[in-house]
């Protein structure tokens, strides 16, 4: 039995293509065309884990600041640049992304709600501007 949501990489094509373009909607669907089940399971679990991880540092109440909680903004970094195809967003990309978490139900509501969004959104603005990435 898996242990990851059901995805469907193509529901989410006319959202993608309207809020970052066509060119990023292509990268992305050619590479999870190419990814073999294996490979897609992996990265969903990632998801999953990343998701799990982040709740736990805030239940714990770890700051965002936490080199455990900067781990895990490292990790979803690279989980997002899988995403999108190798493309590794950019500082103010991934700010906009922890933004739209919060903004977005759909992304709160995987983070556990606003409050949860909020944690994983402030985490990556505290690397973002931890003087080791100024």
């Amino acid at each position: 039995m898996s242990v990851v949501p059901l995805f469907n990489h193509d529901d989410h094509r006319d959202e993608v293509v309207e809020r970052w373009g066509a060119k990023a909607w292509s990268q992305s669907a050619s590479w999870w065309k190419h990814l073999n089940a294996i490979g897609r399971e992996s990265f969903l679990a990632e998801g999953v884990n990343l998701k799990v991880e982040y709740l736990e540092a805030k239940a714990a109440g770890l700051p965002v600041t936490d080199d455990v909680v900067i781990a895990l903004v490292l990790r979803h970094r690279t989980w997002v640049t899988q995403g999108w195809g190798g493309i590794e967003p950019t500082v103010e990309q991934f700010i906009g992304l922890g933004q739209m978490y919060v903004a977005d139900e759909r992304f709160a509501r995987h983070y556990g709600g606003v409050d949860g969004a909020s944690y994983v959104r402030d985490a990556i603005v505290a690397w973002a501007t931890s003087p080791t990435q100024i």
